[in-house]
């Protein structure tokens, strides 16, 4: 009878016990153990942060979903993963699967898949193997997160030149909390920075800059301002400069796309205090006068150095910088079509990411056109960064320089390409010294001198030696489209390719932007162990067989043991 007790008693601690175990894990429910070398799995302090922000149902829509090629379910596998960390810290957090190919007959999948498009998520072509056929599958490797009455599409995989399907599965998955957590920003922000595209200097015309500013537009407030004009006194008519100053404070960042005109001293003085002031400024320069479309007249022209008659040579010196006014040639250059073949055209140099930093890490290849070369210039207070560099095989010319279209024909040609990874694109951190520092400055409209900084306050600026590096094409091509609609940035309709642009693009204003540091996050580097796919598809039946073969010999062998020796012990 005591024993009866006894066992009884045992029995009940242990089912406390496991109870108070189950109680304390599910109240707590943030609890996670992660041992992964990398920490994998554990989220970063920034994105806990928005995931505090969250406080009404999210809900996050994977449309990948059905019979999908390996990698794409070890995708999908991540994803579930991560939101359920997601979950597991906020409980507002929501997941759902759906198959876009499984929504109704081919006219319904079609639509469906249209408006998945419409909302910004980009369909994957797979080719799968079968045996002896080959099919091929539309995918949509992308997430709708909804908050409220506000929906943000997620893309979680790119397509990259020059690097196979199975890394881009595993670049994906290394990005997913950032662009997870990029959606959620996106979603839960109440105050944008300001992005302003300058005006004044013949700069790129709002729809070569469309694509970028609509997507801009989902982070940031984005808007033209003409320095030129001035805001007119109601009472005495005339303009001033300091106000003109207090306007420009108004924007966090400022845009110099490709200008063409000169700027005046009064414009240099303005941007120049606005930088001194703390304000952040994307320079995207042609150091040199070259265009593609002078070629369709004729089969050559000349392309002439025009960064002296823009006038701002000098404040890059002061700034710690030099645009030289050369023309980079690059035997890795991107494609151009002249309708009968695609060529590469050495003009046209082909930006991969060497630079490991979080602007440019896992980027894809960077289409630049007639760019130049930039060289940096001794100023101890400011950290500087080459974020584009050109190929090991590349070489500059001087400029005026006849640009020939037999050079399309000849390529790569004779001529060696002797230079390597000549910087075009910088990044540039810390402490300006104005240009004014020791010069005449403009006086306001009573004659009296405008006060104005020397020293800058901390801020940061890039320079890529490029205008056209932002913008997109206008089509022409596609009969499905209006002419003169904007493209998406980085993709030339007459190849079919799309570049890394616009990615490039929106990772330099994050960077500059998002005081939360979210784009650090792209920095995590995790260890995913490829398979070699030749050995794979060589011991393809081994494995087979010894995961299904040997676990039931095992079984039966045990069988046979087990009844043996109970035979021998009780026989």
């Amino acid at each position: 009878m005591n024993k009866l007790k006894e066992e009884y008693l045992n029995f009940l601690i242990l089912t406390g016990a496991i109870a108070l175990v189950y109680i304390t894990v599910h109240m707590a429910g943030v609890f996670r153990l992660d041992l992964t070398a990398e920490k994998r799995y554990s989220l970063s302090p920034v994105t806990k942060e928005l995931l505090n922000e969250v406080k009404e149902p999210m809900i996050f829509t994977l449309y990948l979903e059905g019979d999908l090629p390996s990698g794409f379910r070890k995708l999908q596998r991540e994803v579930r993963q991560i939101i359920q960390e997601f979950r597991a810290y906020n409980k507002n957090i929501q997941f759902r699967i759906e198959d876009p190919s499984a929504v109704g007959d081919r006219k319904a999948i079609r639509d469906f898949q249209e408006q998945l498009v419409f909302k910004g998520l980009s369909p994957v072509q797979v080719e799968v193997n079968e045996g002896n056929q080959v099919q091929f599958l539309q995918l949509f490797p992308g997430i709708i997160a909804t908050y409220g009455e506000r929906e943000s599409a997620i893309q979680l995989l790119s397509t990259y030149l020059n690097i196979s399907p199975e890394n881009q599965i595993n670049i994906a998955i290394q990005n997913l909390e950032y662009n997870l957590a990029n959606g959620i920003r996106k979603l839960v922000q109440k105050f944008s920075p300001s992005i302003a595209f300058l005006e004044g200097h013949d700069e790129l015309l709002p729809g070569k800059v469309a694509d970028i500013s609509r997507a801009l537009s989902e982070h940031y407030t984005v808007t033209r301002f003409n320095i030129r004009q001035f805001e007119k006194d109601t009472a005495t008519g005339d303009v001033s400069i300091i106000k003109q100053m207090q306007r420009m404070s108004n924007f966090d960042c400022i845009v110099v796309a490709k200008p063409q005109k000169p700027f005046t001293d009064l414009d240099i003085f303005l941007m120049d205090q606005f930088i001194m002031n703390g304000g952040k400024v994307v320079w995207l320069i042609d150091a040199v006068a070259a265009d593609m479309d002078s070629l369709s007249k004729a089969s050559e022209f000349m392309a002439y150095p025009i960064l002296d008659e823009l006038r701002l040579g000098n404040m890059f010196f002061r700034y710690g910088f030099r645009i030289n006014t050369n023309l980079v040639q690059d035997r890795k250059a991107a494609w151009v079509s002249d309708m009968r073949s695609v060529r590469r055209w050495i003009y046209f140099p082909l930006i991969d990411p060497l630079v490991f930093h979080p602007i440019t890490k896992d980027l894809n290849s960077v289409k630049l056109e007639f760019a130049s070369t930039i060289d940096t210039v001794l100023s101890p207070e400011v950290l500087k960064t080459p974020l584009l560099k050109t190929s090991d095989a590349t070489r500059t010319v001087a400029t005026p320089h006849i640009v020939r279209l037999a050079h399309l024909y000849n390529y790569p040609g004779k001529e060696p390409y002797p230079k390597k990874f000549l910087t075009v694109g910088l990044l540039l951190e810390g402490t300006f010294t104005s240009y004014f520092k020791n010069q005449i400055v403009p006086k306001d409209e009573n004659g009296r001198q405008i006060p104005f900084r020397i020293e800058s306050i901390p801020t940061q600026q890039v320079v890529i030696a490029d205008g056209d590096v932002i913008k997109n094409q206008l089509n022409i091509v596609n009969p499905n489209l209006q002419k003169g609609t904007p493209l998406p940035l980085g993709f030339d309709q007459f190849t079919g390719i799309q570049y890394g642009n616009k990615d490039l693009m929106l990772n330099i204003f994050d960077y500059l932007l998002d005081e939360k540091g979210l784009i650090a996050l792209r920095n995590r580097e995790f260890k995913l162990r490829l398979l070699k796919m030749s050995k794979v598809n060589d011991e393809i039946w081994f494995w087979r067989l010894l995961n299904t073969a040997v676990p039931v010999l095992l079984v039966m062998i045990s069988g046979i043991l087990y009844t043996h020796f109970r035979k021998k012990k009780y026989t």
